[in-house]
Protein backbone atom coordinates (compact mmCIF):
# COMPACT_ATOMS: atom_id res chain seq x y z
CA UNK A 1 0.00 0.00 0.00
CA UNK A 2 1.47 3.35 -1.04
CA UNK A 3 1.93 5.88 1.74
CA UNK A 4 -0.19 8.97 1.20
CA UNK A 5 0.87 12.42 2.39
CA UNK A 6 -2.26 13.56 4.24
CA UNK A 7 -1.00 17.16 4.33
CA UNK A 8 -1.62 17.37 0.58
CA UNK A 9 -5.22 16.16 0.83
CA UNK A 10 -7.77 18.95 1.28
CA UNK A 11 -11.24 20.08 0.28
CA UNK A 12 -11.51 23.80 -0.52
CA UNK A 13 -14.86 25.17 0.69
CA UNK A 14 -16.80 27.32 -1.78
CA UNK A 15 -14.25 26.56 -4.47
CA UNK A 16 -15.76 23.10 -4.77
CA UNK A 17 -12.63 21.08 -5.42
CA UNK A 18 -10.51 18.47 -3.64
CA UNK A 19 -6.74 18.17 -3.91
CA UNK A 20 -5.92 14.44 -4.14
CA UNK A 21 -2.26 14.28 -5.14
CA UNK A 22 -0.99 10.73 -5.47
CA UNK A 23 -4.45 9.18 -5.89
CA UNK A 24 -5.78 6.87 -8.57
CA UNK A 25 -8.66 9.20 -9.38
CA UNK A 26 -10.01 6.91 -12.11
CA UNK A 27 -10.94 4.30 -9.51
CA UNK A 28 -12.14 6.45 -6.61
CA UNK A 29 -15.75 5.33 -6.82
CA UNK A 30 -15.23 1.67 -7.79
CA UNK A 31 -16.10 0.71 -4.19
CA UNK A 32 -19.76 1.16 -5.17
CA UNK A 33 -19.56 -1.93 -7.39
CA UNK A 34 -16.66 -4.00 -6.01
CA UNK A 35 -17.58 -3.38 -2.32
CA UNK A 36 -13.97 -2.67 -1.40
CA UNK A 37 -13.17 0.61 0.35
CA UNK A 38 -9.42 0.95 0.11
CA UNK A 39 -7.15 3.54 1.65
CA UNK A 40 -7.74 6.12 -1.07
CA UNK A 41 -11.50 5.57 -1.15
CA UNK A 42 -11.75 6.04 2.63
CA UNK A 43 -9.86 9.34 2.45
CA UNK A 44 -12.01 10.40 -0.49
CA UNK A 45 -15.20 9.74 1.53
CA UNK A 46 -13.80 11.94 4.34
CA UNK A 47 -13.28 14.84 1.91
CA UNK A 48 -16.53 14.18 0.05
CA UNK A 49 -18.45 14.78 3.27
CA UNK A 50 -16.80 18.19 3.56
CA UNK A 51 -18.30 18.94 0.16
CA UNK A 52 -21.72 17.67 1.26
CA UNK A 53 -21.55 19.91 4.35
CA UNK A 54 -20.68 22.82 2.07
CA UNK A 55 -23.72 22.38 -0.19
CA UNK A 56 -26.33 20.93 2.18
CA UNK A 57 -26.17 22.97 5.41
CA UNK A 58 -27.31 26.49 6.21
CA UNK A 59 -23.83 27.60 7.40
CA UNK A 60 -22.27 26.14 4.23
CA UNK A 61 -24.73 27.83 1.86
CA UNK A 62 -24.64 31.10 3.81
CA UNK A 63 -20.84 31.05 3.71
CA UNK A 64 -20.87 30.66 -0.07
CA UNK A 65 -23.42 33.43 -0.53
CA UNK A 66 -21.41 35.82 1.64
CA UNK A 67 -18.01 34.77 0.43
CA UNK A 68 -18.82 34.67 -3.27
CA UNK A 69 -22.11 36.33 -4.22
CA UNK A 70 -21.89 39.33 -1.89
CA UNK A 71 -18.21 39.98 -2.59
CA UNK A 72 -18.86 39.64 -6.34
CA UNK A 73 -21.53 42.36 -6.07
CA UNK A 74 -19.22 44.62 -4.08
CA UNK A 75 -16.43 44.41 -6.66
CA UNK A 76 -18.75 45.25 -9.55
CA UNK A 77 -20.12 48.23 -7.59
CA UNK A 78 -16.60 49.46 -6.77
CA UNK A 79 -15.53 49.06 -10.41
CA UNK A 80 -18.58 50.98 -11.60
CA UNK A 81 -18.04 53.84 -9.14
CA UNK A 82 -14.30 54.42 -9.47
CA UNK A 83 -12.95 52.11 -12.18
CA UNK A 84 -9.35 51.07 -11.55
CA UNK A 85 -8.92 53.64 -8.74
CA UNK A 86 -11.18 51.51 -6.50
CA UNK A 87 -8.38 48.96 -6.13
CA UNK A 88 -6.54 47.59 -4.22
CA UNK A 89 -9.36 47.15 -1.73
CA UNK A 90 -7.12 47.22 1.36
CA UNK A 91 -5.94 50.74 0.46
CA UNK A 92 -9.29 52.12 -0.65
CA UNK A 93 -10.13 55.18 1.46
CA UNK A 94 -12.44 56.84 -1.08
CA UNK A 95 -15.40 58.42 0.68
CA UNK A 96 -17.94 57.15 -1.86
CA UNK A 97 -16.65 53.58 -1.37
CA UNK A 98 -16.82 53.62 2.42
CA UNK A 99 -20.00 51.55 2.69
CA UNK A 100 -18.72 48.85 0.30
CA UNK A 101 -15.35 48.60 2.04
CA UNK A 102 -17.00 48.24 5.45
CA UNK A 103 -19.24 45.50 4.10
CA UNK A 104 -16.24 43.74 2.52
CA UNK A 105 -14.41 43.81 5.86
CA UNK A 106 -17.50 42.54 7.71
CA UNK A 107 -17.82 39.60 5.30
CA UNK A 108 -14.13 38.82 5.74
CA UNK A 109 -14.57 38.84 9.51
CA UNK A 110 -17.59 36.50 9.39
CA UNK A 111 -15.83 34.04 7.10
CA UNK A 112 -12.72 34.05 9.30
CA UNK A 113 -14.89 33.45 12.37
CA UNK A 114 -16.38 30.37 10.67
CA UNK A 115 -13.02 28.85 9.78
CA UNK A 116 -10.72 26.58 11.76
CA UNK A 117 -8.42 28.59 14.03
CA UNK A 118 -5.12 27.77 12.33
CA UNK A 119 -3.15 29.83 14.84
CA UNK A 120 -4.45 27.44 17.49
CA UNK A 121 -3.52 24.43 15.34
CA UNK A 122 0.04 25.70 14.92
CA UNK A 123 0.49 26.69 18.56
CA UNK A 124 -0.76 23.26 19.70
CA UNK A 125 1.57 21.42 17.32
CA UNK A 126 4.53 23.42 18.60
CA UNK A 127 3.70 22.74 22.26
CA UNK A 128 5.50 20.01 24.21
CA UNK A 129 2.47 17.73 24.59
CA UNK A 130 0.87 18.74 21.26
CA UNK A 131 -2.48 19.07 23.00
CA UNK A 132 -4.35 21.20 25.52
CA UNK A 133 -7.09 20.73 28.12
CA UNK A 134 -10.45 22.43 28.57
CA UNK A 135 -11.03 24.73 31.55
CA UNK A 136 -14.42 26.30 30.87
CA UNK A 137 -16.94 26.60 28.04
CA UNK A 138 -19.30 29.56 27.78
CA UNK A 139 -21.52 31.40 25.34
CA UNK A 140 -20.59 34.98 24.44
CA UNK A 141 -21.84 37.58 21.98
CA UNK A 142 -19.60 39.68 19.75
CA UNK A 143 -20.98 43.01 18.50
CA UNK A 144 -21.31 43.44 14.73
CA UNK A 145 -22.07 46.70 12.93
CA UNK A 146 -22.50 47.52 9.27
CA UNK A 147 -23.69 50.42 7.12
CA UNK A 148 -26.70 49.95 4.83
CA UNK A 149 -27.86 52.87 2.67
CA UNK A 150 -25.93 55.26 4.86
CA UNK A 151 -27.47 53.95 8.10
CA UNK A 152 -25.38 52.16 10.71
CA UNK A 153 -26.95 48.92 11.92
CA UNK A 154 -25.72 47.33 15.15
CA UNK A 155 -26.14 43.69 16.03
CA UNK A 156 -24.35 40.74 17.53
CA UNK A 157 -23.21 37.21 16.80
CA UNK A 158 -23.13 34.43 19.39
CA UNK A 159 -20.07 32.23 19.87
CA UNK A 160 -18.89 29.40 22.07
CA UNK A 161 -15.68 30.44 23.81
CA UNK A 162 -13.47 27.66 25.19
CA UNK A 163 -10.89 28.56 27.84
CA UNK A 164 -7.92 26.18 27.88
CA UNK A 165 -4.76 25.14 29.69
CA UNK A 166 -1.57 23.78 28.18
CA UNK A 167 -0.49 26.44 25.68
CA UNK A 168 1.76 29.43 26.28
CA UNK A 169 0.28 32.10 24.01
CA UNK A 170 -3.37 31.05 23.67
CA UNK A 171 -5.74 30.90 26.62
CA UNK A 172 -9.05 30.65 24.75
CA UNK A 173 -10.59 30.21 21.31
CA UNK A 174 -13.95 30.06 19.58
CA UNK A 175 -15.51 26.79 18.50
CA UNK A 176 -16.25 27.17 14.79
CA UNK A 177 -18.26 25.75 11.92
CA UNK A 178 -15.02 24.64 10.23
CA UNK A 179 -13.90 22.67 13.28
CA UNK A 180 -17.26 20.91 13.69
CA UNK A 181 -17.20 20.05 9.98
CA UNK A 182 -13.90 18.29 10.70
CA UNK A 183 -15.47 16.54 13.70
CA UNK A 184 -17.99 14.92 11.33
CA UNK A 185 -15.49 13.76 8.71
CA UNK A 186 -13.09 12.45 11.36
CA UNK A 187 -15.93 10.51 13.01
CA UNK A 188 -16.70 8.99 9.60
CA UNK A 189 -13.06 7.83 9.38
CA UNK A 190 -13.50 6.15 12.74
CA UNK A 191 -16.81 4.56 11.72
CA UNK A 192 -15.38 3.03 8.55
CA UNK A 193 -12.46 1.56 10.48
CA UNK A 194 -14.59 0.32 13.41
CA UNK A 195 -16.97 -1.52 11.09
CA UNK A 196 -14.36 -3.12 8.86
CA UNK A 197 -15.46 -1.00 5.91
CA UNK A 198 -12.02 0.41 5.28
CA UNK A 199 -8.51 -0.97 5.23
CA UNK A 200 -7.06 2.37 6.25
CA UNK A 201 -5.25 2.30 9.56
CA UNK A 202 -7.18 4.62 11.85
CA UNK A 203 -4.05 5.07 14.00
CA UNK A 204 -2.46 6.83 11.05
CA UNK A 205 -5.34 9.29 10.95
CA UNK A 206 -5.15 9.77 14.72
CA UNK A 207 -1.65 11.18 14.25
CA UNK A 208 -3.15 14.27 12.66
CA UNK A 209 -3.10 17.50 14.74
CA UNK A 210 -4.96 17.36 18.05
CA UNK A 211 -7.08 20.32 17.00
CA UNK A 212 -9.47 19.90 15.33
CA UNK A 213 -9.12 16.19 14.48
CA UNK A 214 -8.93 14.72 17.99
CA UNK A 215 -10.54 17.53 19.94
CA UNK A 216 -14.08 16.18 19.53
CA UNK A 217 -13.27 13.31 21.92
CA UNK A 218 -11.86 15.81 24.42
CA UNK A 219 -15.04 17.88 24.18
CA UNK A 220 -17.29 14.85 24.70
CA UNK A 221 -15.23 13.78 27.71
CA UNK A 222 -15.61 17.27 29.20
CA UNK A 223 -19.36 16.62 29.32
CA UNK A 224 -18.88 13.15 30.85
CA UNK A 225 -19.92 11.41 27.63
CA UNK A 226 -17.67 8.36 27.88
CA UNK A 227 -16.71 6.11 24.97
CA UNK A 228 -19.43 7.17 22.50
CA UNK A 229 -19.54 5.10 19.32
CA UNK A 230 -18.44 6.58 16.02
CA UNK A 231 -22.09 6.43 14.91
CA UNK A 232 -23.16 8.57 17.86
CA UNK A 233 -20.41 11.09 17.12
CA UNK A 234 -21.52 11.29 13.48
CA UNK A 235 -25.11 11.95 14.57
CA UNK A 236 -24.14 14.69 17.02
CA UNK A 237 -21.74 16.49 14.65
CA UNK A 238 -24.14 16.23 11.70
CA UNK A 239 -27.08 17.56 13.70
CA UNK A 240 -25.04 20.52 14.93
CA UNK A 241 -23.81 21.33 11.42
CA UNK A 242 -27.39 21.38 10.16
CA UNK A 243 -28.40 24.20 12.47
CA UNK A 244 -28.11 27.98 12.24
CA UNK A 245 -25.27 28.16 14.73
CA UNK A 246 -23.39 24.82 14.83
CA UNK A 247 -21.22 25.69 17.83
CA UNK A 248 -24.15 26.72 20.01
CA UNK A 249 -26.19 23.73 18.88
CA UNK A 250 -23.35 21.29 19.60
CA UNK A 251 -22.89 22.56 23.14
CA UNK A 252 -26.66 22.59 23.71
CA UNK A 253 -26.77 18.90 22.75
CA UNK A 254 -23.77 17.96 24.89
CA UNK A 255 -25.14 19.83 27.91
CA UNK A 256 -28.26 17.66 27.75
CA UNK A 257 -26.51 14.38 26.93
CA UNK A 258 -24.33 14.61 30.03
CA UNK A 259 -27.39 13.47 31.97
CA UNK A 260 -27.61 9.68 32.01
CA UNK A 261 -31.34 9.49 31.26
CA UNK A 262 -31.00 11.74 28.24
CA UNK A 263 -28.01 9.85 26.91
CA UNK A 264 -29.84 6.53 27.24
CA UNK A 265 -32.87 7.98 25.43
CA UNK A 266 -30.57 9.29 22.70
CA UNK A 267 -28.96 5.87 22.30
CA UNK A 268 -32.28 4.04 22.07
CA UNK A 269 -34.03 6.48 19.69
CA UNK A 270 -31.39 8.88 18.32
CA UNK A 271 -33.43 10.39 15.48
CA UNK A 272 -36.54 11.04 17.54
CA UNK A 273 -34.52 12.36 20.46
CA UNK A 274 -32.53 14.89 18.42
CA UNK A 275 -35.46 16.06 16.31
CA UNK A 276 -37.81 16.51 19.27
CA UNK A 277 -35.29 18.34 21.46
CA UNK A 278 -33.02 20.37 19.18
CA UNK A 279 -34.47 20.87 15.68
CA UNK A 280 -34.47 24.46 14.38
CA UNK A 281 -38.02 25.39 13.43
CA UNK A 282 -37.34 27.70 10.48
CA UNK A 283 -35.89 26.69 7.12
CA UNK A 284 -33.12 28.56 5.34
CA UNK A 285 -35.12 29.58 2.28
CA UNK A 286 -34.00 33.23 2.63
CA UNK A 287 -30.36 32.56 1.81
CA UNK A 288 -31.40 30.17 -0.98
CA UNK A 289 -33.70 32.81 -2.46
CA UNK A 290 -30.94 35.41 -2.29
CA UNK A 291 -28.55 33.08 -4.11
CA UNK A 292 -31.14 32.43 -6.81
CA UNK A 293 -31.84 36.18 -7.06
CA UNK A 294 -28.13 36.79 -7.54
CA UNK A 295 -28.05 34.28 -10.40
CA UNK A 296 -31.05 35.95 -12.04
CA UNK A 297 -29.63 39.44 -11.51
CA UNK A 298 -26.29 38.56 -13.11
CA UNK A 299 -28.10 36.95 -16.06
CA UNK A 300 -30.15 40.11 -16.63
CA UNK A 301 -26.91 42.11 -16.55
CA UNK A 302 -25.44 39.94 -19.31
CA UNK A 303 -23.07 38.07 -16.97
CA UNK A 304 -24.34 34.76 -18.30
CA UNK A 305 -21.32 32.64 -17.40
CA UNK A 306 -21.34 33.47 -13.71
CA UNK A 307 -25.12 33.18 -13.71
CA UNK A 308 -24.84 29.66 -15.11
CA UNK A 309 -22.25 28.73 -12.47
CA UNK A 310 -24.38 30.01 -9.59
CA UNK A 311 -27.50 28.34 -10.99
CA UNK A 312 -25.68 25.00 -11.03
CA UNK A 313 -24.81 25.21 -7.36
CA UNK A 314 -28.12 26.79 -6.38
CA UNK A 315 -29.84 23.71 -7.81
CA UNK A 316 -27.65 21.51 -5.60
CA UNK A 317 -28.37 23.66 -2.54
CA UNK A 318 -32.10 23.52 -3.25
CA UNK A 319 -32.22 19.76 -3.86
CA UNK A 320 -30.27 19.17 -0.64
CA UNK A 321 -32.76 21.21 1.39
CA UNK A 322 -35.74 19.42 -0.18
CA UNK A 323 -34.23 16.03 0.67
CA UNK A 324 -33.64 17.06 4.28
CA UNK A 325 -37.21 18.29 4.63
CA UNK A 326 -38.36 14.75 3.86
CA UNK A 327 -35.55 13.03 5.75
CA UNK A 328 -33.45 15.30 7.96
CA UNK A 329 -30.72 12.64 8.25
CA UNK A 330 -30.62 11.89 4.50
CA UNK A 331 -26.92 12.68 4.08
CA UNK A 332 -25.81 10.34 6.86
CA UNK A 333 -28.47 7.69 6.23
CA UNK A 334 -25.81 5.13 5.12
CA UNK A 335 -24.45 5.07 8.68
CA UNK A 336 -27.81 3.90 10.04
CA UNK A 337 -27.49 0.54 8.25
CA UNK A 338 -27.67 -2.27 10.87
CA UNK A 339 -24.97 -4.95 11.08
CA UNK A 340 -22.86 -3.00 8.62
CA UNK A 341 -19.84 -5.22 9.29
CA UNK A 342 -21.57 -8.16 7.56
CA UNK A 343 -21.53 -8.72 3.78
CA UNK A 344 -25.21 -7.82 3.47
CA UNK A 345 -24.83 -4.80 5.73
CA UNK A 346 -21.81 -3.63 3.74
CA UNK A 347 -23.80 -3.91 0.52
CA UNK A 348 -26.65 -1.88 2.02
CA UNK A 349 -24.22 0.75 3.28
CA UNK A 350 -22.56 1.16 -0.12
CA UNK A 351 -25.91 1.18 -1.94
CA UNK A 352 -27.13 3.97 0.35
CA UNK A 353 -23.90 5.94 -0.13
CA UNK A 354 -24.03 5.46 -3.90
CA UNK A 355 -27.50 7.06 -4.01
CA UNK A 356 -26.03 10.22 -2.51
CA UNK A 357 -23.06 10.21 -4.89
CA UNK A 358 -25.37 9.70 -7.87
CA UNK A 359 -27.37 12.79 -6.87
CA UNK A 360 -24.39 14.91 -5.82
CA UNK A 361 -21.43 14.28 -8.09
CA UNK A 362 -18.06 14.50 -6.34
CA UNK A 363 -16.41 17.91 -6.53
CA UNK A 364 -13.75 18.69 -9.09
CA UNK A 365 -10.52 16.88 -8.27
CA UNK A 366 -7.06 18.43 -8.47
CA UNK A 367 -4.47 15.71 -9.05
CA UNK A 368 -0.84 16.52 -9.82
CA UNK A 369 -1.67 20.08 -10.97
CA UNK A 370 -4.51 18.96 -13.25
CA UNK A 371 -8.23 19.51 -12.67
CA UNK A 372 -10.52 16.55 -13.32
CA UNK A 373 -14.30 16.50 -13.27
CA UNK A 374 -16.11 13.26 -12.43
CA UNK A 375 -19.39 14.69 -13.79
CA UNK A 376 -18.72 15.31 -17.49
CA UNK A 377 -22.35 15.57 -18.63
CA UNK A 378 -23.13 18.94 -17.01
CA UNK A 379 -21.53 22.39 -16.68
CA UNK A 380 -20.09 21.43 -13.27
CA UNK A 381 -16.45 21.50 -14.36
CA UNK A 382 -16.68 24.77 -16.27
CA UNK A 383 -18.72 26.41 -13.52
CA UNK A 384 -16.22 25.39 -10.85
CA UNK A 385 -13.26 26.67 -12.88
CA UNK A 386 -14.93 30.07 -13.24
CA UNK A 387 -15.63 30.21 -9.51
CA UNK A 388 -12.04 29.27 -8.63
CA UNK A 389 -10.68 31.94 -11.00
CA UNK A 390 -13.04 34.53 -9.50
CA UNK A 391 -11.80 33.72 -6.01
CA UNK A 392 -8.22 34.23 -7.21
CA UNK A 393 -9.24 37.69 -8.40
CA UNK A 394 -10.94 38.46 -5.06
CA UNK A 395 -7.72 37.67 -3.22
CA UNK A 396 -5.49 39.51 -5.68
CA UNK A 397 -7.30 42.84 -5.82
CA UNK A 398 -7.25 43.10 -2.04
CA UNK A 399 -3.58 44.08 -2.38
CA UNK A 400 -3.08 44.69 -6.12
CA UNK A 401 -4.62 47.21 -8.47
CA UNK A 402 -4.41 44.81 -11.42
CA UNK A 403 -5.45 41.23 -10.64
CA UNK A 404 -2.65 38.68 -10.91
CA UNK A 405 -2.48 34.94 -10.34
CA UNK A 406 -0.20 34.41 -7.31
CA UNK A 407 2.89 32.27 -7.95
CA UNK A 408 1.97 29.64 -5.38
CA UNK A 409 -1.28 28.96 -7.26
CA UNK A 410 0.44 29.02 -10.65
CA UNK A 411 2.70 26.28 -9.30
CA UNK A 412 -0.25 24.41 -7.82
CA UNK A 413 -2.40 24.27 -10.95
CA UNK A 414 -3.10 25.79 -14.35
CA UNK A 415 -6.61 26.17 -15.66
CA UNK A 416 -7.78 23.76 -18.38
CA UNK A 417 -7.18 26.40 -21.09
CA UNK A 418 -3.45 26.22 -20.19
CA UNK A 419 -2.84 29.93 -20.74
CA UNK A 420 0.25 30.87 -18.68
CA UNK A 421 -0.12 34.55 -19.66
CA UNK A 422 -3.80 34.83 -18.74
CA UNK A 423 -3.02 37.45 -16.07
CA UNK A 424 -0.56 39.60 -18.07
CA UNK A 425 -2.86 42.53 -18.73
CA UNK A 426 -0.28 44.21 -21.00
CA UNK A 427 -1.16 41.65 -23.70
CA UNK A 428 -4.93 41.62 -23.15
CA UNK A 429 -6.93 41.81 -26.37
CA UNK A 430 -10.57 42.70 -27.11
CA UNK A 431 -13.11 39.85 -26.92
CA UNK A 432 -13.77 37.04 -27.71
CA UNK A 433 -12.18 35.75 -24.50
CA UNK A 434 -11.01 32.15 -24.16
CA UNK A 435 -9.05 32.23 -20.89
CA UNK A 436 -10.97 31.24 -17.73
CA UNK A 437 -9.14 33.87 -15.68
CA UNK A 438 -9.91 36.63 -18.19
CA UNK A 439 -13.51 35.49 -18.49
CA UNK A 440 -13.84 35.84 -14.72
CA UNK A 441 -12.37 39.36 -14.97
CA UNK A 442 -14.93 40.19 -17.64
CA UNK A 443 -17.84 38.91 -15.53
CA UNK A 444 -16.62 41.20 -12.72
CA UNK A 445 -16.51 44.23 -15.08
CA UNK A 446 -12.73 44.41 -14.69
CA UNK A 447 -11.57 43.22 -18.12
CA UNK A 448 -12.85 46.30 -19.93
CA UNK A 449 -11.33 48.56 -17.26
CA UNK A 450 -7.96 46.87 -17.74
CA UNK A 451 -8.19 47.34 -21.52
CA UNK A 452 -8.88 51.04 -20.93
CA UNK A 453 -5.85 51.24 -18.62
CA UNK A 454 -3.75 49.47 -21.26
CA UNK A 455 -4.87 51.95 -23.93
CA UNK A 456 -4.12 54.86 -21.63
CA UNK A 457 -0.61 53.59 -20.96
CA UNK A 458 -0.02 52.92 -24.67
CA UNK A 459 -0.91 56.51 -25.59
CA UNK A 460 1.57 58.01 -23.12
Amino acid sequence: MNKIDLTKIKYYPDRFYICLDGFDTNNLTTFISDLNIGQQQAIFIHEYYHYLTNISTFPGVRQFHLNFCDRFKLITILAHKNNIDAFPINKNILENNKEEIEEWNLITSIINDDDIDYRLVEETQQSQNKKFSIKTIKEIEKPISTVVDGNKINGGRKFIQIEIDGLININSFYLTFGAIDEFLSSSIDEYLFENNLSEINYKTLSQRPFYPYQFFDCLLLHYDILRPSAFEKILIAYFALNSYNPALKLIEILEKLKHTDDYEEFQSKPEEYLLSNFKDTKQYTDVLDKTNDFANETFNQGRIHISQAIKYFYDKFYIAQQLKEKDFFYFIRPFFVPEVNTIKGKQKFLLSLSRIINLFSPPVILENNIFKSVDKLTTFGESTMLIIATYEIFESIKTEQIAKRPNYLKNKYSFPDNDPNCDVFEIFKPPPITSVFQLALNELSLYGIYLEELNRKTKK
